[in-house]
């Protein structure tokens, strides 16, 4: 397995771009980039939240997505102890830090730590990607999208530029449950811009990655096994408008569809 040392990290990351104060949105896969040579391949969360911190500063913020879809199948979603799925080993790690913040969408949350934390994390709207929500707020505070050990394909802000172009693969779907914040427990209603699963559609983001590379505005970057992609949410977003006011379907690649089946997929 390929090894990186804690310095091949940190200059690596400070090649991406981000300095101190960004607001720095993480996607990741951490284990895709093999083994540190200073710690324990399971410390890999904390090595790269320390190193972030180092970078960015005091005023800067590390925000994780932090997704559950439980909340559809009628669960309960605990805003401070619902654990997210499928997002990695280091949203989990910034979701469980004491002092991180997390908005208030049970499926489709951030969870950060830093000087704007409490901004990015206190706007509560019906959608996740509505206007004024948190992902909103990612253009607000020119946040840095980094992917460690995964590509622009993770990136979930493809669904603010999907929502706001209508595409014909979606549908606003509202939840209805238990929702729970501390100690008070009440029943909330929320939205989520839902695939519609008679098309089974299969999102791809690679295409938005090209249009930024012949802009120059996608960095990527090796690191141990493997890559290390930045770019700002503020490029990122009007790359993918301009594919998808071309063409609705231009980053969905079908399969077979089923007319029978929706679904409150992502």
């Amino acid at each position: 397995m390929r090894s990186f040392s804690r310095s091949d990290l940190e200059a690596t990351l400070r090649s991406t771009g981000i300095g101190r104060g960004s607001l720095v949105f993480v996607h990741s896969s951490l284990f895709q980039l093999g083994r540190p040579e200073e710690a324990p391949i399971k410390q890999l969360p904390r090595l790269l939240y320390q190193t972030l911190r180092r970078i960015i500063g005091d005023g800067g913020t590390v925000a994780v997505p932090t997704f559950n879809f439980d909340f559809c199948r009628g669960e309960t979603f605990d805003r401070q102890h619902t654990p997210s799925e499928g997002m990695g080993a280091f949203s989990e790690y910034i979701r469980k830090r004491p002092e991180a913040r997390r908005s208030p969408h049970p499926m489709q949350s951030i969870a950060a730590v830093g000087a704007r934390a409490g901004e990015l994390c206190g706007r509560d709207t019906p959608g996740a990607f509505d206007d004024r929500s948190s992902f909103d707020a990612l253009f607000d505070y020119d946040a840095q999208i980094l992917m460690v050990g995964c590509d622009i394909n993770a990136v979930s802000l493809v669904h603010w530029a999907e929502q706001r172009v209508g595409v014909p693969y979606r549908y606003f779907k509202e939840f209805t449950g238990r929702y729970r914040d501390g100690d008070r427990i009440e029943r909330r209603t929320y939205r989520m811009y839902a695939r519609d699963l008679r098309q089974d559609p299969e999102v791809l983001v690679y295409p938005v990655g090209k249009q930024l590379r012949r802009r120059s505005e996608l960095r990527r970057l090796r690191l141990g096994a493997g890559v290390v992609e930045a770019c700002r949410a503020r490029d990122f977003a009007p790359a993918a408008l301009q594919l998808l006011r071309r063409d609705p379907s231009a980053l969905i690649r079908n399969r077979r569809p089923d007319p029978a089946r929706r679904s409150h997929g992502t």
